[in-house]
């Protein structure tokens, strides 16, 4: 040692450790850490996370927006709304999106029931190859629905099935009718008779009503456990059952953004998104399935395209891409070989090296509030302090804003099991681009020519809309079709 510079190992130490430092690679989180914070009392996500996961590019424009891209995705939305857009196309988010800080945060439950069933919709397991369209006429018989200036909802909910039906007989599928006439049918017996088909989709089509001058298109998928149904700002106790559609929900979800893909670009009209309801009709169904509305037959503009043919017929073209974009992506697979020949080693064949063994996927935000709740069990079994209680002898979880004596089940948004990624929705791979509605010039209501005013189209429809009353039954001279 220098006896002139004894600071010189320190020194030279310290130059060492500045130079590894520098040239040391930056880390960055891995893709399956999730960090999950609390909000509202439910679970909360950065969308950096997201765009992580999914290996998307994130451009936040400022701490209140957030938008992320891959090579055929965009997703964008704004903190404090209820409300995000995938390749231009509006959903209802289950929860609003928060903001802490400088970052945004998506809720968990969008996460697993929007975000990944779009993102990777080849990873829904338990799907059935689709062979038949279950078409639903909403309303008939007594039951008119929605009445306007030019018409009845029940003659153009049954117009567009018929239309629907021809598309889908000429693309090769087996197609079903819960009505095929004017007559009324029980919701009950409409989910009924969808159960009875294997390998099928089930698309109820209806027409809108406001009393508030609304307009535009929406397509409705069944409200997964434990979200509030039709944009209610609370939940209720019935919002935490079970439904029989929801071992659909990633399904459901995917049908419901082919379809509502498919009418923005054919349809003229706005686009209110996909949201969420639990109309009967889609919640005692357990085959995927979407409620589809069509316009408002009261609004004088979306009134006027809905009496004209021509558009009833886009309707129809839209419920028909999307069976097939759906059938393509969701299900389809290569044909199956129909013999299989089983053929010994060759001894002479060189011998193979043993493959690497695939590094595990990273876990899905599912999986791994999945496996935080199971360690949480399982420390909480193993010690229970003084004042704890036996798993079994637990209060249960009561949700924010219920009655004392309302109980909410274990938070669990599901459980899919994920198998292997195919190609992406052919509709999904560009934001949808509006296909030129000539027939209509919105700007000249003089070119507009819809059928004369109906007699008793003038006066307020009397019937109850029965899209979701379990109650209305069928008049004494009215049958069920077959």
């Amino acid at each position: 040692m220098c006896r002139r510079c004894p600071g010189l190992p320190a020194i030279l130490l310290s130059i060492l450790l500045v130079r590894f430092a520098a040239a040391a690679p930056a880390t960055t989180a891995p893709a399956n850490t999730w960090h999950i914070v609390k909000m509202d009392q439910r679970n909360y996500v950065p969308v950096a996370d997201v765009a992580r996961f999914y290996r998307m590019v994130r451009l936040t424009a400022d701490a209140k927006k957030f938008r992320i891209t891959s090579v055929n995705r965009v997703i964008e939305g704004t903190a404090g709304t209820s409300e995000v857009r995938i390749n231009g196309v509006k959903y209802v988010t289950c929860f609003p999106l928060r903001t802490r800080g400088d970052t945004v945060y998506l809720s968990a439950m969008d996460v697993t029931k929007i975000i990944e069933p779009l993102m990777r919709p080849g990873k829904i397991k338990g799907v059935d190859p689709i062979r038949t369209i279950v078409l639903d006429a909403g309303h008939g018989g007594h039951d008119s629905g929605a009445v306007g200036r030019y018409g009845r909802e029940k003659d153009y909910t049954l117009d567009v099935v018929l239309r629907a039906r021809a598309l889908l007989l000429q693309a090769g599928f087996q197609v079903k009718m819960t009505r095929a006439r004017d007559v009324f049918i029980p919701l009950e017996e409409r989910a009924a008779f969808a159960n009875k088909q294997k390998g099928a989709l089930f698309v109820s089509v209806h027409f809108n009503k406001s009393n508030s001058g609304g307009t535009g298109i929406e397509t409705y998928a069944l409200a997964p456990r434990g979200v509030p149904s039709m944009d209610e700002a609370s939940l209720r106790y019935s919002d935490f059952r079970q439904n029989p559609g929801n071992a659909r929900d990633g399904e459901n979800i995917a049908l419901a953004a082919a379809i509502h893909s498919n009418m923005v670009r054919y349809l003229p009209l706005p686009d209110r998104g996909i949201k969420r309801a639990r109309f009967v009709v889609i919640k005692n169904i357990t085959i995927p399935g979407v409620l589809i509305e069509g316009g408002f037959v009261d609004n004088p503009l979306d009134s006027r395209y809905i009496a004209l043919p021509a558009y009833r017929q886009r309707i129809a073209q839209a419920i028909v891409e999307a069976a097939k974009a759906y059938t393509r992506t969701i299900t389809g697979a290569a044909p199956q070989p129909s013999a299989v020949i089983t053929v010994g080693p060759d001894p002479n064949a060189p011998a193979q090296p043993t493959p690497t063994p695939a590094p595990p996927e990273p876990l899905t935000l599912e999986q791994t509030l999945d496996e935080a709740d199971k360690a949480q069990t399982g420390k909480a079994a193993a010690t229970p302090g003084p004042t704890a209680m036996p798993a079994s002898t637990r209060p249960p979880y009561r949700p924010s804003g219920s009655p004392a004596n309302d109980a909410k089940p274990a938070f669990n948004p599901g459980n899919p099991a994920f198998g292997r990624l195919p190609a992406p929705f052919d509709h999904w791979s560009v934001p949808p681009t509006p296909v030129p509605f000539t027939t209509v010039n919105p700007a000249a209501p003089a070119d507009i020519s819809p059928p004369a005013p109906r007699p008793d189209a003038e006066k307020p429809s009397a019937a109850k809309d029965t899209k979701d009353d379990p109650k209305a039954k069928p008049a004494a001279d009215e049958s069920t079709e077959p």
